[in-house]
């Protein structure tokens, strides 16, 4: 009579019994999930690389709605944006100011909604630390600051630098400015999204937005900037460079290209 050695039959949970000892094997299942990874592209190599500077001071704390204050819609607006977002040409990076979250650039979108449930409304706005920061860590086509109030670390003038008195003094540009020069010459955009009632800070986004060939936008609704943040993002950012939608369709107050 033949004797038939035992076969352990096969796991559908990748799990094996080989020799006494338990070992993993990919299911079919597995094996889909890496190939798709494997097929991702790498997120620095895509043409689109965005990265969102966003205000979480403590003025985004304060409620725009019954229900929902400006943190809260700001989550909003970068899950729009995120939804809207081609990731097959398109990664994303999220910096925070001040500094308590860093998405490094990828085209995740899981990755990135998840991190904004992190994001509450604390602190002051020391908006040039991150620009510069994003200008050093992040390789970006192009910036997106979203604010609702004045920088505490901006300071938009020039001074004179004094030499010995028998030199002449020279002009020297001030960090900020001198920072967006460098995305100019750099060839990376930076749109500027001011929400809110308040003017407070309008007037330096602008400038950012000039200096560098970005979009400025002013959303005293917030609500609506919920909406149509996903506006910048690359595949329906041309209809408000080519002037197809206007700061009324899209609820803002003002739009400037």
């Amino acid at each position: 009579m033949s004797i038939e050695k035992f076969k352990p039959p096969s796991s559908p949970t990748g799990v094996i019994l080989n020799k006494g000892k338990l070992s993993s094997s990919s299911t079919p299942f597995q094996q889909r999930v890496n190939q798709a990874r494997e097929a991702q592209p790498d997120a620095a190599s895509l043409p689109n690389r965005l990265c969102l500077m966003l205000d979480k001071s403590s003025s985004m704390s304060a409620y725009e709605t019954q229900t929902k204050s400006r943190i809260e819609l700001l989550k909003d607006a970068v899950n729009n944006f995120i939804s809207r977002c081609n990731f097959n040409d398109t990664a994303l990076a999220i910096e925070t100011f001040p500094s308590s979250i860093q998405v490094d650039l990828t085209n995740n979108s899981i990755l990135l909604q998840g991190a904004m449930f992190g994001i509450d409304a604390s602190g002051n706005t020391p908006m040039q630390q991150c620009v510069q920061r994003v200008l050093t860590a992040v390789p970006l086509t192009r910036g997106i600051i979203v604010s609702d109030g004045e920088a505490t670390d901006w300071y938009d003038f020039t001074r004179d630098d004094p030499f010995e008195d028998d030199e002449p003094r020279k002009t020297v540009l001030p960090p900020g400015e001198a920072l967006l020069v460098t995305y100019k010459e750099q060839g990376i955009p930076i749109d500027c999204v001011h929400i809110g009632g308040s003017s407070s800070g309008e007037t330096l986004l602008r400038h950012i937005a000039e200096m560098t060939g970005g979009l400025y936008l002013k959303f005293t609704d917030v609500s609506a900037f919920a909406n149509s943040f996903g506006f910048l993002t690359p595949g329906y950012r041309a209809q408000l460079t080519d002037g197809s939608m206007s700061a009324a369709q899209l609820g803002a107050k003002e739009l400037k290209r």
